[in-house]
Parts: structure tokens; C-alpha cells; sequence
């Protein structure tokens, strides 16, 4: 009987290598691919249908309804006499949130006097604050007590147009220290600004 030739094992043997290199390599690719598989991202969707938005417009009042743009209101129950000598005028103003859409405002307070007496007044606001003679009592004091009147400004705070009471009673008092120096029969032209922006939820 023939033996097989050495030659054809050999090539057998590395024909088998050869086969066995690519399964591994197969095999190889195909974890490759399963890894990829699990990398993939997955995203949903919901919608809610049905929500109304309407133009809404912001308008703060002072102490009045008139919704006039801008609005400009005389406060002569501020309007005074101080003696040079020193002392204060204090009235309440009334801040109302009178906007359509309900909107909810921010407001700021700020005040500018003329002349020499301006120059010299100081002013006093208190949130919820109530008169008492001459002076504003309890209440908080919005931005600093006795400031500056002239280039004074201080946030009022929020406002909503839906709640209780929409609106701030804001006792302001108006001071004149005594030795400022300003003579008699001086005057000023006192304002007060107060600057609302909506507030966004």
C-alpha cells in the first residue's frame, strides 16, 4: 500500500491554519457588528394639542382706571409746604396692575426733583406703609430710607393683575433735613416715575 505523500499533509495542515485564522477572524467581525447594534439611539415623541395664547398688554395705574398711555397723574395731595427749618410731607399713592391678558408686572420707582431745594430732599417709601402726621409708618421701605430724592430708584416689586389685591399702597414721604441750608420761599418740581415690565413666568 502507498503512503501518502509527506507534501499533500503538509499542504493539509496549512490549508486547516489557513481556515482557522479566517473563522476567528468571522467571528471577530461578527462581534463587531453586535457591538454597533447596541450603540443604537432610541427617541419618542409626545404632543399636547389645544393650548389658546392670546396677545396680552401690560398698564400700570396710579391710584386712577383711565388707562391712558402714558399716563401722567398729578398728585396734589403730595403738594406742600416744608419750613426751612426742616420737616416732611407724606401722602399714599395707590399702584394697581390694570393689564389685560393677566399679566404679571415688575415695577420700578424712581424720582428727580429741580433746584436747590430738590437737591436737598430726601425721600422715604414704604410698601404698605400708612400716614402719620407728617411721616410714613410700618409697611416695608422700598430701596433705602431717607435717599436722595433727586436720582432716586428702587424696584417695587412684582404685581399680578389676578391676585386679591392687585395693586401696592405706597406711603411716600418727603423730607427736608433741617440745616440744609436752603432759604425760604424756595421751590422744586417733584416726579415720580413709575417704569412696568411684564414678568415671565
Amino acid at each position: 500500500m502507498d503512503r501518502p505523500d509527506p507534501r499533500h499533509r503538509a499542504q493539509r495542515a496549512r490549508w486547516f491554519g489557513r481556515g482557522r485564522t479566517r473563522a476567528l477572524l468571522s467571528a471577530g467581525l461578527l462581534l463587531g457588528a453586535g457591538a454597533v447594534a447596541t450603540s443604537a439611539y432610541w427617541h419618542n415623541a409626545a404632543t399636547v394639542e389645544g393650548v389658546a395664547v392670546q396677545a396680552g398688554a401690560v398698564h400700570i395705574d396710579l391710584a386712577t382706571n383711565n388707562k391712558l398711555k402714558p399716563e401722567t397723574y398729578v398728585w396734589s395731595d403730595l403738594s406742600g409746604s416744608i419750613p426751612a427749618s426742616g420737616g416732611s410731607v407724606a401722602k399714599v399713592l395707590r399702584v394697581r396692575n390694570n393689564s389685560t391678558g393677566r399679566l404679571t408686572f415688575g415695577y420700578t420707582v424712581s424720582a428727580t426733583a429741580t433746584g436747590t431745594l430738590g437737591a436737598a430732599l430726601k425721600v422715604t417709601v414704604r410698601k404698605g406703609g400708612t400716614v402719620s402726621g407728617s411721616t410714613c409708618t410700618g409697611g416695608t421701605v422700598v430701596g433705602t430710607a431717607n435717599a436722595n430724592l433727586n436720582g432716586y430708584s428702587a424696584p417695587g416689586g412684582n404685581l399680578a393683575a389676578t391676585s386679591v389685591t392687585p395693586y401696592h399702597d405706597l406711603c411716600v414721604q418727603v423730607t427736608l433735613p433741617s440745616g440744609s441750608g436752603v432759604g425760604g420761599f424756595q421751590s422744586s418740581n417733584v416726579a415720580f416715575t413709575f417704569a412696568a415690565t411684564q414678568v415671565i413666568a
